[in-house]
């Protein structure tokens, strides 16, 4: 079996779709057997499944927020907000989930997996609100229900909350179309390690992702 993987994983992407293709004719399906192997980037992009689904009902209700995932972070202590905008630039850099766009290209949905994505902190001071709070969970609740444009990006929003000098709030919202319960914390994992290294005057040092949602689909 292992070197049938490795024969097909020397294989072009172009061959590797006409062997996939071939294969289902014969009703042999892979699925769980295969390695997901790295796309060819000049190839389109299509969706996957889930991704189809969840584009078809952000389509029906561009303004609703029922799709978002998020999550709240106290933080506790000296907050170097340069060194947290680093480190979401470098974990937008690192997820090409969190740089991408939907758009219908004909009968099919495609794709964009742009090289960069302008990202902004967005900062909401609320000084002297207490972290357990009503008003506070109210607040974070309104930051995550706020809609996505997939079609324009990014998937990706974070809300710092400052509610003292050094008590703040970090609001982490992405869309479901591009994580999912299992994927967050792994988000929140890599963000805190980008951070804790430039906020020491390092660069991140995460290696490189051998393969990305977007092979998958």
């Amino acid at each position: 079996m292992q070197a049938l993987l490795d024969s097909v994983e020397s294989l072009s992407s172009r061959e590797r779709k006409a062997l996939a293709a071939l294969l289902k004719q014969q009703g042999v399906n892979l699925y769980g057997v295969t390695r997901i192997f790295a796309r060819d980037p000049a190839d389109p992009t299509p969706v996957s499944y889930a991704q189809e689904r969840q584009w078809f009902l952000w389509q029906l209700d561009p303004a609703s927020g029922a799709y978002n995932i998020g999550a709240a972070l106290q933080l506790q202590g000296r907050l170097d907000i340069e060194g947290l905008r680093g480190a979401c630039q470098a974990l937008i850099q690192r997820h090409e989930v969190l740089r991408t766009t939907l758009r219908q290209d004909s009968d099919r949905v495609v794709q964009i997996i742009h090289p960069q994505m302008p990202f902004e902190l967005l900062i909401e001071p609320l000084i002297g609100m207490s972290a357990t709070s009503d008003a506070l969970r109210e607040h974070v609740e309104a930051c995550i229900a706020k809609p996505f444009d997939l079609e324009q990006g990014p998937l990706l929003r974070l809300n710092l909350l400052p509610l003292g000098e050094d008590d703040h709030v970090l609001v982490l919202t992405v869309h479901h179309i591009a994580a999912d319960g299992w994927s967050m914390p792994i988000l929140i994992n890599d963000l805190v390690q980008c951070y804790e290294r430039l906020s020491q005057g390092q660069a991140p040092n995460l290696p490189a992702l051998p393969v990305q949602y977007a092979d998958y689909a």
